[in-house]
């Protein structure tokens, strides 16, 4: 059975990783990791029809408690490790040189490109533990998936401002690109992807994409992903986005 971590997951994106994944046909445990369960109704309400969704509380910059959320996690497998951590915590502030702060790109920094660092290496030995076959994945036995976003690419920033988000988006590119090649021996996938413009409270009403149709286009990917692309950036729909 495999057993998958999702980071984020009270609202947007990460809501709706739970709610597909919990939904695979090998019926995996989704560990589904936010701030503030009380307060997640939408998450209870998904907890509360499907039994395989645990929820445990994860403030992603309280780096000190990261050992404690592992072994909530480890308490709770019944067998194997992590097939899946999927890295989608984050923020987005739109700030530009005139109006960026020193605390913009430290908040930005710590949850979009420290946190998927430092809950990686917490999670590592799961990760390492995982069951073959547990999960539908062409390459490795699990996988580590950081939701990263186009305006992290530097070959395609050509408007400027999103100033501290872009900072820490090309942060994150390089850390899957070095975890992906550090990993490789352990048989552990590592990629990012940018999910594209979609309706959440990130990305607003006018989006063109719901979360359904985004979090199923990067799902498709990460099923289809080969070793030629690990440690790369693509979109929901598998192009390549350069660094």
């Amino acid at each position: 059975m495999a057993n998958i971590v999702v980071t984020g997951a009270s609202r947007g994106l990460g809501l709706e990783f739970v709610k597909q994944l919990s939904k695979f046909s090998k019926t995996p445990t989704v560990f589904a990791l936010c701030r503030n369960p009380d307060k997640a109704e939408k998450l209870q309400d998904v907890a509360h029809t499907c039994p395989n969704v645990k929820i445990v509380r994860a403030d992603m910059i309280e780096f000190d408690q990261y050992q404690e959320v592992v072994s909530k996690i480890h308490a709770n497998i019944q067998s194997g490790g992590v097939n899946l951590l999927i890295n989608n915590a984050g923020m987005m502030l739109k700030d530009k040189l005139t109006s960026v702060t020193k605390e913009n790109i430290l908040d930005s920094f710590h949850l979009n490109s420290v946190a998927p660092v430092l809950f990686a290496k917490a999670l590592y030995p799961l990760l390492k533990a995982a069951d073959n076959n547990a999960f539908p994945l062409k390459v490795g036995k699990s996988a580590i998936l950081n939701i990263s976003a186009h305006l992290g690419s530097i070959e395609e920033n050509t408007t400027g401002d999103y100033l501290s988000y872009r900072i820490s988006k090309a942060a994150v590119n390089m850390v899957t690109k070095t975890l992906a090649m550090e990993l490789k021996p352990s048989d552990i996938f590592v990629m990012a992807l940018h999910p594209g413009w979609v309706k959440t409270d990130m990305g607003g009403k006018a989006a063109p994409l719901t979360p359904e149709q985004s979090v199923n286009g990067m799902l498709t990917v990460l099923a289809k992903a080969e070793e030629s692309q690990r440690g790369c950036l693509f979109n929901n729909r598998g192009k390549r986005i350069p660094w």
